[in-house]
């Protein structure tokens, strides 16, 4: 008789599937009690404003190519642009984001003052939703904060079940966290927008907030995002004005990609890029030497 096993990963999940739902008075209580002492979120401070933290970057799951025994047979396009402009993602630049910056933790002392080390998947919290198409595949859905966790990689698996009990915990607590939180006031119809593809989920109202865990955004992670974000308009702008994109923007892919895409495709990014920009705001403001 073949040896039959198990996987330990595989108890994890059929726990939430086929265990807790035995259990009504845990079946609410446990997932998001995961949630809240795993999850890892942003603040307010930077959903308010910067609500798509990487407005230009849609996943592509093919964007790596393929490998058949050793043999690359598909060629690796990550960082290049589809047709419509946007930087093909595998999900490396999303999880990356919050590297460097350290975590806040009131309930979960474990967490305090430490960074994100391995095995943490940034998750997206609504898969599907009113477009019809999965939310990473939707630029302003992709990074769109409120729609963005990182969870321990087990524990995010358990996310991607449609209607689980751990994915409604998370659309719970993100809903809490963020639906009513103010942005900067030119943000607001293009906020409007994106939360109008997402369903509002069932919540409890026991919630507290102060018991998430937070990344600490500093000044010098917000800096950066708007040196990045301004970086891809200006490279935008200079093709619009017929001219070549500084050697010094990255993704050398990008670079070498954008002028290949039609022109009035890349003015229509160019121009959803420059909406997030508050007129006199400090993301127009971009170093030559950078």
């Amino acid at each position: 008789m073949a040896r039959r096993e198990v996987k330990g990963d595989d108890l994890l999940y059929r726990f939430f599937n086929e265990v807790l739902p035995l259990e009504p008075d845990l079946f609410l209580r446990v997932p998001k009690l995961l949630v809240i002492s795993m999850g890892v979120w942003f603040p307010v401070s930077v959903y308010s404003e910067m609500p798509i933290l990487l407005p230009w970057v849609v996943r592509d799951s093919k964007c790596r190519g393929k490998v058949v025994k050793g043999k690359r047979v598909i060629p690796d396009e990550w960082a290049a642009p589809n047709e419509d402009g946007y930087l093909r993602d595998d999900n490396s630049l999303v999880k990356g984001i919050p590297k460097s910056l350290k975590i806040e933790s009131k309930s979960y002392p474990f967490l305090n003052g430490k960074h994100l080390g391995n095995e943490f998947v940034a998750s997206h919290i609504w898969r599907e939703n009113r477009t019809g198409q999965l939310a990473s595949r939707i630029p302003s859905l992709n990074t769109f904060v409120p729609n963005l966790v990182w969870l321990p990689s087990q524990v995010s698996k358990l996310s991607d079940r449609e209607g689980g009990a751990v994915q409604s915990a998370l659309k719970e607590v993100s809903w809490s966290i963020y639906r009513n939180a103010p942005v900067l006031p030119h943000l607001v119809p293009i906020v409007e927008k994106v939360w109008s593809f997402l369903d509002e989920p069932k919540t409890s109202g026991d919630l507290l907030v102060d018991e998430l865990n937070w990344f600490i955004a500093s000044n010098k992670f917000m800096q950066t995002r708007r040196s990045k974000f301004s970086a891809v308009i200006v490279a935008l702008e200079s093709l619009a004005a017929g001219d070549e994109i500084s050697s010094k923007f990255h993704p050398t892919r990008f670079r070498v990609g954008l002028p290949k895409i039609a022109a009035e495709k890349r003015f229509k990014l160019l121009g959803e890029l420059r909406g997030q920009i508050a007129e006199g705001s400090s993301y127009a403001v971009v170093s030559e030497e950078r």
